[in-house]
């Protein structure tokens, strides 16, 4: 069984476009119900990210996401393995605002967790091995053997299906 960390742009982006709260609410149910089956999570520094802005989002994440569904990256193996990523990560990319950038998000930390957790990192990003001005999550994953994958993607694997109700006459 895969089971997912979710990064903090595949939430923004479902809320922000094909999965907003009041079209798709079959889909925070889904990632809720998923999480339950132990299948889903995400870990403390991505709900912090979430946290920080003043929406739906927010109060979806205060109201209704059990603490169990962030994993604590605060454990010595996953810290080590943060290292690990971030001295690769200065080493192979010539902009320090690129290098700070990453290390002050959850970025790193996400991956380290599913490196030491068997987990595949849900994220909207793309592998991108010229890009320079950031470091995209995939870029990382690839280099530390760490699998990803769109939101899209993990619904399919989770057999998701949304059903569309009739609407009243």
């Amino acid at each position: 069984m895969t089971k997912y960390l979710i990064d903090s742009n595949s939430f923004i982006v479902a809320k922000n476009f094909h999965y907003a709260f009041d079209l798709c609410p079959g889909f925070w149910n889904a990632i809720l119900r998923h999480h339950q089956s132990d299948e889903v999570y995400s870990i403390d520094r991505i709900r912090d990210e979430l946290l920080e802005g003043n929406d739906i989002l927010v109060r979806w994440v205060k109201r209704k996401v059990p603490t169990s569904f962030f994993i604590s990256s605060n454990q010595s193996a996953i810290v080590a393995e943060y290292a690990r990523i971030m001295e690769w990560v200065a080493m192979n990319y010539s902009r320090p605002t690129a290098v700070s950038s990453f290390a002050a998000k959850a970025d790193g930390w996400i991956i380290a967790t599913a490196k030491v957790g068997g987990f595949t990192i849900v994220c909207e990003e793309v592998f991108d091995a010229l890009q320079q001005k950031r470091v995209p999550n995939p870029n990382v994953c690839h280099q530390f053997g760490v699998p990803y994958c769109t939101g899209v993607n993990m619904l399919r694997s989770l057999q998701v299906k949304f059903g569309l109700r009739k609407l009243p006459a």
